[in-house]
């Protein structure tokens, strides 16, 4: 028994030594684990309206936790960022992919488009919601390689 109950004091002991006293709650840590610090860039190539639905829904849910959020419309998503023509609703979306890109800009995300994708489907910048952005060259990087950003492809 007393052998029992020294061995556990010595693995507290060493499990209390291993983990830097300081790791999760200093100010530094905290600060750099912020959301404001930790930016996503999502890339989204799916222009299904539920699968796009699921994708800018989480890409609003992240926003709202305070992360910084850039959505880039590519290959037939861009679908998902026009004013008019058909987007199904299933009876688990709450709102259209239009319209949460709409809320989303509004509340501070950024939606960029991928040039030749839209002139593939037809559509020009009048045809999109209002606030979406064109990407290109550098300034699309700038938000796939900002400081400590992560890329989710969707």
């Amino acid at each position: 028994m007393f052998r029992s109950l020294v061995f556990a004091l010595g693995l507290v002991a060493a499990l209390f030594t291993a983990v830097p006293s300081a790791f999760a709650h200093d100010a530094e840590t905290v600060a750099k684990n912020a959301p404001k610090n930790n930016p996503l860039f999502i890339n989204m190539t799916t222009g299904d309206s539920w699968r796009g639905w699921m994708g800018l829904h989480f890409a609003h849910a992240t926003l709202k936790m305070g992360h910084p959020v850039a959505v880039f419309l590519n290959l037939d998503a861009v679908k998902l960022a026009a004013r008019t023509g058909e987007q199904e609703k299933k009876p688990s979306m709450q709102r259209l992919p239009r319209d949460i890109i709409a809320d989303f800009i509004r509340d501070g995300g950024v939606v960029l488009m991928c040039g030749p994708c839209m002139a593939e489907f037809g559509l020009k910048m009048e045809d999109l919601v209002p606030g979406v952005q064109m990407g290109k060259p550098g300034f699309t990087q700038s938000f796939i390689f900002a400081e400590n950003a992560r890329t989710l492809s969707w």
